[in-house]
């Protein structure tokens, strides 16, 4: 990817499946076996980006799309109002969802029990509840990573924010993102309706429309703040969030963030920026987790099965360790070569 300079799309979605399918078919690869690698590059990254930007781009370029889009905007922000709502029973319900299912019948209560949290508009109001000055939530949105400021401000259209935090996002940011994610392009609508569409999500509690998706980024979010790799100090309520927790403290990247920490050496740059994550995880798995969300909310994939949403959540501690590894493992290569 480095070598073709190819920036677009999600490593770990496009190309595991691909990787597997060759350690099948071509066995382990040879170490100079670079032609291998980037025809296979060139075949999936053939004409992903240019077609669908150049579409969206020349769609943006008219006059009167911005405005109009801006107008939706507008209009759609303000349809979204918060209401009282008490959310104790709730949070209740997550401690069965996130919690240990150890029998046949306390599996099927736990799924019980996410059934009617889906249904419940406790999400939704937290989300709208974030728009509106002074409003008391169970956490910040700043501190967690999903917003640099708080009340959440409306995104813009086009541009406005340099900020990379998901609900600071532009409208046309996010379409990006779609695009380059899509693997079957064919199955969106077309770039006019994807704008659309895209304005309401943006303007939806959480920048998601559907109620499982908000109900899944609530149920991360208690997750998400319960995770404290490098700090042994901290339990968690969630069963879930222990589970997660107790895997990461194994890893041996944390291991060794938190003696260098203790001994108080020199720490690389790159290094440095990892434990920066590991200090305050929650940010960089709720950006990982919401941008999952905002790929199944395009998909309309449902949130409903209790399993699957653990599975997601577990999923997502271990694709930041992933990136993690990743990083340590090129600070050590250019150690090397330098």
């Amino acid at each position: 990817r480095r070598r073709l300079r190819i920036r677009s799309g999600n490593a770990q979605e496009l190309y595991f499946p691909i990787c597997f399918e060759l350690a099948v078919t071509n066995g382990t690869p040879a170490p100079d076996d670079r032609k291998t690698a980037a025809a296979v590059l060139h075949e999936v990254h053939r004409g992903r980006d240019r077609t669908a930007i150049e579409v969206l781009n020349e769609y943006l370029a008219r006059p009167d799309v911005v405005a109009m889009l801006t107008a939706q905007l507008v209009q759609s922000w303000r349809d979204v109002r918060a209401d009282d709502n008490v959310i104790d029973p709730f949070l209740a319900g997550l401690g069965t969802a996130l919690g240990p299912a150890t029998t046949h019948n306390a599996a099927t209560a736990r799924q019980r029990v996410w059934s009617a949290l889906i249904t419940n508009d406790t999400p939704y109001q937290l989300g709208a509840l974030a728009r509106v000055p002074g409003a008391e939530l169970p956490w910040s949105i700043v501190a967690v990573g999903l917003s640099s400021v708080a009340p959440q401000q409306h995104p813009n259209v086009v541009g406005g924010s340099d900020s990379d935090r998901p609900l600071d996002r532009s409208v046309v940011d996010r379409v990006r993102a779609t695009l380059r994610r899509a693997l079957d392009r064919d199955a969106l609508p077309d770039i006019p309706l994807l704008c659309a569409e895209e304005v309401d999500r943006a303007c939806a509690p959480w920048g998601l429309l559907a109620e499982d998706k908000q109900a899944t980024l609530v149920a991360g979010i208690e997750v998400a703040v319960e995770l404290a790799p490098l700090d042994r100090s901290v339990t968690n309520r969630y069963a879930l969030a222990g589970q997660i927790q107790a895997r990461l403290r194994k890893e041996a990247y944390v291991l060794h963030a938190r003696r260098y920490l203790a001994e108080g050496g020199p720490i690389h740059p790159r290094q440095r920026r990892v434990i920066d994550d590991l200090a305050a995880y929650a940010r960089p798995y709720l950006s990982r987790l919401w941008a999952r969300l905002h790929g199944r909310d395009v998909w309309q994939q449902p949130c409903n099965d209790v399993d699957d949403v653990r599975s997601l959540l577990e999923g997502v501690a271990r694709s930041v360790s992933l990136d993690h590894r990743q990083r340590i493992k090129s600070m050590l290569e250019l150690q090397v070569t330098g």
